[in-house]
Protein backbone atom coordinates (compact mmCIF):
# COMPACT_ATOMS: atom_id res chain seq x y z
CA UNK A 1 0.00 0.00 0.00
CA UNK A 2 1.06 3.34 -0.84
CA UNK A 3 0.92 4.63 2.74
CA UNK A 4 2.52 1.69 4.93
CA UNK A 5 6.04 1.68 5.68
CA UNK A 6 7.44 -1.51 6.05
CA UNK A 7 11.23 -2.23 7.89
CA UNK A 8 13.50 -5.26 7.38
CA UNK A 9 15.56 -6.76 9.14
CA UNK A 10 16.71 -8.97 7.07
CA UNK A 11 20.66 -8.20 7.29
CA UNK A 12 20.62 -10.12 10.78
CA UNK A 13 19.36 -13.43 9.13
CA UNK A 14 22.82 -15.23 9.37
CA UNK A 15 21.93 -18.01 7.44
CA UNK A 16 20.86 -16.37 4.12
CA UNK A 17 24.51 -14.95 4.22
CA UNK A 18 26.78 -17.72 5.63
CA UNK A 19 29.29 -19.30 3.26
CA UNK A 20 28.38 -18.75 -0.12
CA UNK A 21 31.41 -20.02 -1.50
CA UNK A 22 32.48 -16.98 -3.19
CA UNK A 23 35.76 -14.85 -2.52
CA UNK A 24 36.52 -10.86 -3.02
CA UNK A 25 39.34 -8.81 -4.44
CA UNK A 26 39.37 -5.45 -3.89
CA UNK A 27 40.90 -2.78 -6.02
CA UNK A 28 44.55 -2.56 -5.87
CA UNK A 29 44.86 -5.79 -3.89
CA UNK A 30 45.20 -9.41 -4.52
CA UNK A 31 42.22 -12.37 -5.02
CA UNK A 32 41.12 -13.28 -1.25
CA UNK A 33 42.24 -17.00 -0.81
CA UNK A 34 39.52 -19.45 -1.20
CA UNK A 35 38.59 -20.16 1.81
CA UNK A 36 35.87 -19.69 3.94
CA UNK A 37 37.57 -17.63 6.67
CA UNK A 38 37.78 -14.32 6.37
CA UNK A 39 40.73 -11.75 7.54
CA UNK A 40 39.98 -8.40 8.98
CA UNK A 41 38.87 -5.44 6.28
CA UNK A 42 41.54 -3.02 5.53
CA UNK A 43 40.91 0.10 7.94
CA UNK A 44 39.44 2.31 4.60
CA UNK A 45 37.16 -1.29 3.46
CA UNK A 46 36.09 -1.04 7.34
CA UNK A 47 34.91 2.57 7.37
CA UNK A 48 33.15 2.07 3.40
CA UNK A 49 31.21 -0.87 5.26
CA UNK A 50 30.69 1.39 8.15
CA UNK A 51 29.78 4.50 5.94
CA UNK A 52 27.03 1.64 3.76
CA UNK A 53 25.55 0.44 6.71
CA UNK A 54 24.57 4.88 7.54
CA UNK A 55 23.01 4.39 4.07
CA UNK A 56 25.49 7.15 2.57
CA UNK A 57 26.54 6.60 -1.36
CA UNK A 58 29.54 5.44 -2.07
CA UNK A 59 31.93 5.58 -5.14
CA UNK A 60 32.34 2.38 -7.46
CA UNK A 61 35.80 2.04 -5.95
CA UNK A 62 34.51 1.81 -2.67
CA UNK A 63 33.26 -1.30 -3.14
CA UNK A 64 35.03 -4.82 -3.95
CA UNK A 65 36.52 -5.02 -7.59
CA UNK A 66 35.43 -8.78 -8.15
CA UNK A 67 34.70 -12.10 -6.72
CA UNK A 68 34.84 -15.50 -7.81
CA UNK A 69 33.47 -18.86 -6.72
CA UNK A 70 35.61 -21.64 -5.19
CA UNK A 71 32.94 -23.52 -3.87
CA UNK A 72 30.37 -24.27 -6.67
CA UNK A 73 28.00 -26.11 -4.59
CA UNK A 74 27.39 -23.81 -2.24
CA UNK A 75 27.23 -20.86 -4.59
CA UNK A 76 24.27 -22.55 -6.53
CA UNK A 77 21.82 -22.61 -3.74
CA UNK A 78 22.30 -18.71 -3.08
CA UNK A 79 19.26 -16.35 -3.68
CA UNK A 80 18.84 -13.20 -5.52
CA UNK A 81 20.06 -11.32 -2.37
CA UNK A 82 23.15 -12.29 -0.76
CA UNK A 83 26.38 -10.40 0.64
CA UNK A 84 29.86 -9.27 0.04
CA UNK A 85 32.47 -8.56 2.83
CA UNK A 86 29.71 -6.46 4.56
CA UNK A 87 27.69 -5.06 1.39
CA UNK A 88 24.59 -6.25 0.28
CA UNK A 89 24.42 -8.06 -3.74
CA UNK A 90 21.77 -8.78 -5.83
CA UNK A 91 20.85 -10.46 -9.21
CA UNK A 92 18.11 -12.22 -10.91
CA UNK A 93 14.21 -11.21 -10.49
CA UNK A 94 15.40 -8.84 -7.17
CA UNK A 95 17.76 -7.13 -9.43
CA UNK A 96 14.99 -6.62 -12.02
CA UNK A 97 12.50 -5.43 -9.27
CA UNK A 98 14.50 -3.19 -7.82
CA UNK A 99 15.36 -1.27 -11.06
CA UNK A 100 11.30 -0.14 -11.06
CA UNK A 101 11.75 1.71 -7.76
CA UNK A 102 13.06 4.75 -6.56
CA UNK A 103 16.10 3.69 -4.51
CA UNK A 104 17.10 7.84 -3.97
CA UNK A 105 20.96 8.58 -5.01
CA UNK A 106 22.26 5.09 -4.85
CA UNK A 107 20.95 2.13 -7.04
CA UNK A 108 22.53 -0.98 -8.53
CA UNK A 109 26.19 -1.46 -9.05
CA UNK A 110 27.13 -3.82 -11.36
CA UNK A 111 30.56 -5.84 -10.94
CA UNK A 112 31.66 -9.14 -12.29
CA UNK A 113 31.53 -12.63 -10.92
CA UNK A 114 34.01 -15.43 -12.08
CA UNK A 115 34.70 -19.05 -11.82
CA UNK A 116 37.01 -20.27 -10.30
CA UNK A 117 39.76 -19.39 -12.50
CA UNK A 118 39.09 -15.69 -12.05
CA UNK A 119 38.98 -15.11 -15.83
CA UNK A 120 35.61 -16.97 -16.81
CA UNK A 121 32.85 -14.55 -15.98
CA UNK A 122 29.50 -15.67 -14.79
CA UNK A 123 26.83 -14.71 -17.00
CA UNK A 124 25.33 -12.55 -14.04
CA UNK A 125 24.49 -9.84 -14.17
CA UNK A 126 25.08 -9.16 -10.49
CA UNK A 127 25.17 -5.76 -8.27
CA UNK A 128 26.24 -4.17 -5.51
CA UNK A 129 23.27 -2.44 -3.49
CA UNK A 130 24.19 1.12 -3.10
CA UNK A 131 21.77 1.83 -0.65
CA UNK A 132 22.73 5.97 -1.06
CA UNK A 133 19.24 7.03 0.61
CA UNK A 134 19.04 8.02 3.96
CA UNK A 135 15.81 9.54 5.62
CA UNK A 136 15.43 11.02 9.22
CA UNK A 137 12.09 9.01 10.05
CA UNK A 138 12.51 7.15 12.84
CA UNK A 139 10.96 8.10 16.57
CA UNK A 140 12.66 6.51 19.18
CA UNK A 141 10.25 8.18 21.96
CA UNK A 142 7.34 6.70 20.06
CA UNK A 143 9.32 3.37 19.22
CA UNK A 144 8.71 0.55 21.74
CA UNK A 145 11.69 -1.79 23.17
CA UNK A 146 14.02 0.50 20.96
CA UNK A 147 17.74 0.52 22.96
CA UNK A 148 20.11 3.27 22.66
CA UNK A 149 23.45 2.29 21.86
CA UNK A 150 25.42 5.91 21.80
CA UNK A 151 25.10 9.34 21.44
CA UNK A 152 27.79 11.61 20.45
CA UNK A 153 28.30 14.42 23.24
CA UNK A 154 29.53 16.77 20.72
CA UNK A 155 26.91 16.61 18.12
CA UNK A 156 24.27 14.85 20.09
CA UNK A 157 23.63 12.28 17.30
CA UNK A 158 21.97 9.08 18.84
CA UNK A 159 22.05 5.47 17.80
CA UNK A 160 19.62 3.11 18.99
CA UNK A 161 19.35 -0.43 18.53
CA UNK A 162 16.01 -1.77 17.17
CA UNK A 163 14.44 -4.43 19.29
CA UNK A 164 15.59 -8.19 18.78
CA UNK A 165 12.08 -9.61 17.68
CA UNK A 166 10.13 -6.39 16.15
CA UNK A 167 6.26 -6.96 15.83
CA UNK A 168 4.27 -4.92 13.58
CA UNK A 169 4.00 -1.52 14.91
CA UNK A 170 7.32 -1.37 17.27
CA UNK A 171 8.82 1.04 15.18
CA UNK A 172 7.93 4.41 14.71
CA UNK A 173 8.20 6.86 11.94
CA UNK A 174 7.09 10.26 11.17
CA UNK A 175 5.07 11.24 8.09
CA UNK A 176 8.30 12.21 6.51
CA UNK A 177 9.14 8.60 5.85
CA UNK A 178 6.27 8.37 2.86
CA UNK A 179 8.50 10.97 0.87
CA UNK A 180 10.73 10.00 -1.71
CA UNK A 181 12.98 6.91 -2.07
CA UNK A 182 11.25 3.49 -2.07
CA UNK A 183 14.29 1.87 -0.35
CA UNK A 184 16.53 3.58 2.52
CA UNK A 185 18.06 4.13 5.59
CA UNK A 186 17.82 5.90 8.71
CA UNK A 187 21.48 6.41 10.46
CA UNK A 188 19.88 6.26 14.17
CA UNK A 189 18.35 2.64 13.61
CA UNK A 190 21.26 0.45 13.79
CA UNK A 191 20.78 -2.75 11.33
CA UNK A 192 17.42 -1.69 10.24
CA UNK A 193 16.50 -1.25 5.83
CA UNK A 194 13.05 0.48 5.05
CA UNK A 195 10.53 0.27 1.94
CA UNK A 196 7.71 1.50 1.09
CA UNK A 197 4.46 0.03 0.70
CA UNK A 198 4.51 -0.26 -3.15
CA UNK A 199 8.44 -1.65 -2.74
CA UNK A 200 7.48 -4.01 -0.22
CA UNK A 201 4.42 -5.41 -1.88
CA UNK A 202 6.33 -6.20 -4.78
CA UNK A 203 8.92 -8.45 -3.11
CA UNK A 204 6.15 -10.84 -1.51
CA UNK A 205 4.25 -10.79 -4.78
CA UNK A 206 7.72 -12.12 -6.23
CA UNK A 207 7.89 -15.25 -4.26
CA UNK A 208 12.11 -14.76 -3.94
CA UNK A 209 12.23 -17.27 -1.51
CA UNK A 210 14.24 -14.99 0.83
CA UNK A 211 12.66 -14.17 4.21
CA UNK A 212 13.08 -10.19 5.02
CA UNK A 213 11.74 -10.07 8.22
CA UNK A 214 8.92 -7.63 7.83
CA UNK A 215 7.43 -5.92 10.03
CA UNK A 216 5.27 -2.62 9.53
CA UNK A 217 6.42 0.38 11.33
CA UNK A 218 4.10 2.78 12.87
CA UNK A 219 3.24 6.22 11.16
CA UNK A 220 2.95 9.02 13.89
Amino acid sequence: MPDEIWVSTVGSNYWLFDKLGIREKHYGQDWAPPKFEKSALAETQYQNVLRYSRGEKLEREDFAEAAYVFDPKRWSRVKDLFALRGFFCVKGKLAELLKGFDLGEGGLVEFPIYEMDKTTRLPGPFYFLNFGSQKDCFLPGESKKAKLLARNKKTGVEIWERPIEPSDGDVAVSESALDGADLWVDPKLHSVIFMSGPLHDAIEAAQLGIDFSFVKARIV
